[in-house]
């Protein structure tokens, strides 16, 4: 399966959907499934900033507006995880998951699906450990604290994720890195170009602590993550081997062929360019792609939750994305495992050498480590995560990767089909009794009784089935339920229906809260209450 995966969006759809399309236009190669990583900004109104935790000043609609209303539709299967700059009113509407837009699907807070026998697991927002164990007590109208506690992620919904099982055909999607992350990849190439990481990965702080407990457990074959802005690649070994291995990094993106046309697209006069990187490597300047953005980066903001000022960028931008043929400075560099990472990365000699960790390749994510020149060395067999972050879309960033991922051989459909994960969906049955909507968080049941409840919730599924919409529309035009035992498409059960109204349309305020049709028919299928945005009474 062909699959895009983004950095940061801060609301430039349009822009990559359009990027996309030029791959496609370019090498003849349509893409099945786009991954984005947080900062979506899902803003169906100026009455979503309320709910959008940037400066006043940084208020832009983007286009995502334009999907909501129907004016325009994702050209390629999209799904979403939440970041740290999103309207967090519209994506509370659908905490369980759900359709932001027609062929945009939101995981939730956190979440599980398959496309094409593929999971794809999430986890929203960024960890800070003041909020870890709270309940989801935030309330819209949201005020200055609670906009900003209310995209923090819970251990309510970590421990959730903890009870998948580790299927190794898992992709896992982060807007954060999980920590120590850093120390995978090649870390002097990262601090060369952040170096106010330093500090921080000497410390072991660059990251969230409960993403690591996650790669641990779940192992995905892939995770991708965002909101640093900036690309980084590394591969996390989770066997006990301390077998030394090479690598080479190529840093290519993405795959258009040399003679291709220059594309220029228009861009958000808007756009608000706040740049938090110190010096980059200059980017390749023959064969690129020049893409004027026409949604641009309207809402891009720091990394922080500080308020910066910054200046606005001009009225056009150029994203400059170097070619396959043209790719960047390749090092091939060995690891010291007695010295210190970052001493490593600081101690390089002019001649090149140095004692580095180098991450896995980015060009081709589903090839084994590659080695360099002839020097090989065995690794002890077991399973790796290949971790790639990206930047934000804006100029000179490399903010879009593609790659070829096979899928079980007998799950491959086009269009790709979207599937809740069973395991997953019993999960939500056993924790939901303890989801919590006030400040303090519902105790769990001791591990023991956790894994009990699901053994049966997952047996009694497998059983009985679940209670959803028959595939036929009879002639009054009603739908029977029906119990289905077998995978279940999504749309079978939740179906895009806009709740506030878009921009241009009346009504709507920015401290009104809606009851999603989409949350209902979820609790529906799994017989449970609403407590995320239960209808008046």
């Amino acid at each position: 399966m062909k699959i895009a995966v983004q950095g940061c969006s801060h609301g430039s759809l349009t822009a990559i959907y359009d990027t996309v399309s030029q791959y496609t236009a370019h090498t003849s190669e349509p893409i099945d499934l786009l991954l984005l990583c947080g900062d979506f900004q899902a803003l169906r109104s100026k009455h979503d900033f309320a709910s959008l935790a940037v400066p006043p000043k940084y208020h832009s609609l983007g286009t995502f507006h334009e999907y909501y209303s129907g004016q325009k539709k994702a050209p390629v299967l999209t799904i979403v995880i939440g970041g740290n700059h999103e309207a967090s009113n519209y994506m509370w509407e659908l905490y369980h998951g759900g359709w932001l837009a027609e062929n945009i699907y939101y995981l939730g807070a956190a979440g599980s699906v398959y496309v094409n026998g593929l999971r794809i697991v999430g986890a929203s927002g960024i960890y800070k450990d003041h909020d870890y164990r709270k309940g989801h007590f935030e309330k819209v109208p949201f005020n200055n604290s609670t906009l900003r506690s209310v995209y923090h992620i819970r251990e309510y919904d970590v421990t959730k994720l903890m009870q998948l099982s580790d299927t190794k055909d898992t992709i896992f999607l982060s807007h954060d890195w999980p920590i120590s992350i850093a120390r995978h990849g090649d870390t002097g190439a990262l601090l060369r170009r952040k170096p106010f990481f330093r500090d921080e990965i000497n410390s072991n702080t660059l990251g969230s602590p409960p993403l690591f407990t996650l790669l641990n457990h779940l192992q995905p074959a892939y995770w991708f993550s965002a909101h640093l802005h900036v690309k980084f690649a590394a591969l996390y070994d989770h066997s006990s081997s301390t077998t030394k291995e090479i690598h080479k990094l190529d840093e290519a993106l993405p795959s258009i062929p040399n003679g291709s046309p220059t594309v220029e697209i228009e861009k958000n006069p808007d756009e608000i360019a706040i740049d938090d990187e110190d010096d980059f490597d200059d980017p390749v300047e023959a064969n690129v792609v020049k893409v004027l953005d026409k949604a641009g980066n309207p809402d891009e903001i720091t990394i922080e939750d500080d308020e910066f000022d910054y200046p606005p960028a001009d009225s056009l931008v150029q994203v400059e994305v170097p070619l396959k043929e043209e790719s960047m400075v390749k090092e091939d560099l060995k690891l010291d495992e007695s010295a210190d990472l970052v001493e490593q990365a600081r101690e390089q000699g002019d001649d090149g050498s140095t004692t580095e960790i180098i991450g896995a390749p980015i060009e081709s994510v589903q090839e084994a480590v590659a080695t360099s020149n002839s020097n090989t060395v065995e690794v002890e067999e077991g399973r790796r995560t290949k971790f790639l972050a990206l930047d934000k879309c804006g100029p000179g960033k490399d903010f879009i990767q593609f790659f070829e991922i096979p899928t079980p051989s007998s799950s491959s459909s086009s269009p790709p089909r979207l599937t809740y994960d069973l395991e997953w969906l019993a999960i939500c049955r056993v924790f939901h009794p303890y989801l919590s909507t006030n400040i303090h968080q519902t105790s769990l049941p001791p591990p023991a009784i956790l894994q009990q409840l699901l053994s049966d919730e997952v047996s009694r599924m497998k059983e009985e089935g679940l209670l959803v919409p028959s595939q036929e529309t009879k002639e009054d035009g009603t739908i029977d339920l029906i119990w289905v035992r077998d995978a279940i498409d999504i749309e079978r059960v939740q179906k895009f229906w806009p709740t506030a109204p878009s921009e241009g349309l009346p009504g709507g305020s920015a401290d009104q809260w809606y009851t999603n049709p989409q949350t209902e028919a979820f609790c529906g299928m799994l017989g449970l209450e609403n407590r995320v945005n239960p209808a008046p009474k």
